[in-house]
């Protein structure tokens, strides 16, 4: 028990606001994912309660990685806590209008069937891109300060928020074109079912986790350097941004392939 309490009491004091989203959506997560089994409804060809399920899964994630890298960054406290807010207040919103046209049995992205609806759909996309850029902010204020982490960790933690910030932004291609899919006859990505090619999701996707990899990868070349099986930490975490870097363009020329044809 100690052993889970432990980071989630850590997490709690180091951002309240954000522990505290973190824990309504992962409850969320799994009242939506009984949802997915209990109710029959269908939208779009997928049960209802599977797109509250992931985008709640996502939401507590990030909230919870934001909560814990937060304290790191070189940046007034009173500001991290505005962004805390800001970033807490959002993605409740952005929830709660998925689940609740989910209960309405109808699409919460690219729904313009109604005033209601398309209403909906415009508080989402407003509320998405103010969180991304307090997010950003983050960032920007803390770039060229001193971190009190190692330097490789720190490096992570900022190629981690950048990527993220990228990743977030390509959900706005998907809003120009009213669609996260251009149909095609291509294979799809086992389990979670999107197209390999003409599918934003795949590199949607691989641009958000960025805020957890990139982070990882500096803090174990930072342990590495310390234990003195990495001589040059702060390479490794750019190499694999590089690598992840390519892995998210290739996914991102793989949607717009057949738009551009």
């Amino acid at each position: 028990m100690r052993t889970i309490t432990g980071p989630i009491g850590e997490l709690w004091c180091r951002d309240p606001v954000l522990s505290a989203v973190a824990a309504i959506n992962a409850v969320l997560f799994g009242a939506f994912a009984v949802g997915t089994v209990l109710d029959p409804t269908v939208v779009n060809g997928e049960p209802a309660w599977l797109k509250p399920t992931k985008f709640a899964g996502s939401i507590a994630l990030v909230c919870a990685t934001l909560g814990w890298l937060g304290v790191h960054l070189p940046v007034d406290p009173d500001f991290r806590r505005r962004v805390s807010r800001i970033v807490g207040v959002g993605l409740l919103i952005e929830i709660v209008l998925i689940g609740g046209q989910a209960a309405r049995g109808v699409g919460s992205h690219f729904n313009r069937a109604t005033i209601l609806d398309g209403a909906i759909g415009g508080i989402m996309g407003v509320t998405i891109v103010i969180v991304t850029v307090a997010i950003a902010a983050l960032a920007v204020r803390a770039r060229g300060n001193e971190f009190d982490v190692h330097p490789a960790f720190a490096a992570g933690i900022l190629l981690g928020i950048g990527w993220f910030v990228v990743g977030a932004f390509e959900g706005a291609a998907m809003i120009a074109i009213q669609s996260r899919v251009v149909e095609t006859t291509e294979p799809t990505v086992p389990v979670v079912g999107w197209q390999l090619v003409g599918d934003f999701r795949l590199a949607h996707f691989v641009g958000l986790h960025a805020l957890q990899l990139l982070p990882l990868a500096g803090y174990l070349a930072a342990v590495g350097h310390r234990r003195g099986l990495v001589d040059y930490p702060r390479r490794v975490v750019y190499l694999v941004t590089t690598g992840y870097v390519a892995v998210l363009l290739v996914t991102a020329a793989l949607g717009v392939a057949p738009a551009l044809m």
